[in-house]
C-alpha cells in the first residue's frame, strides 16, 4: 500500500495524507491541496499509516508550538 502526501496551498504548515487511490475526506476541497509525494507503507510513520487505515486520512501540522497545545 502507498500513501499520498499533500500540502495545503494557503496554509503550508498543514499536511494531509491519504491512501493511494482514495478520494479526499468529506468537506475537503481537493483544490486546496497540492500533492507532494507518495510513500510506501514501510517509508510512512506507523501512526500516520494507522490513522489513514482507520479514518481514511491523517491531518497534521508541521511546526506545532507547545503554546498551541495548552
Amino acid at each position: 500500500m502507498s500513501y499520498r502526501f499533500h500540502v495545503h496551498r494557503t496554509k503550508p504548515a498543514y499536511r494531509l495524507v491519504t491512501a493511494d487511490g482514495a478520494g479526499f475526506p468529506d468537506g475537503t476541497d481537493p483544490e486546496d491541496w497540492r500533492f507532494t509525494l507518495a510513500r510506501q507503507r514501510a517509508d510512512t510513520a506507523p501512526d500516520v499509516a494507522r490513522l489513514v487505515d482507520e479514518t481514511g486520512y491523517c491531518l497534521f501540522k508541521i511546526g506545532l508550538r507547545f503554546d498551541e497545545i495548552a
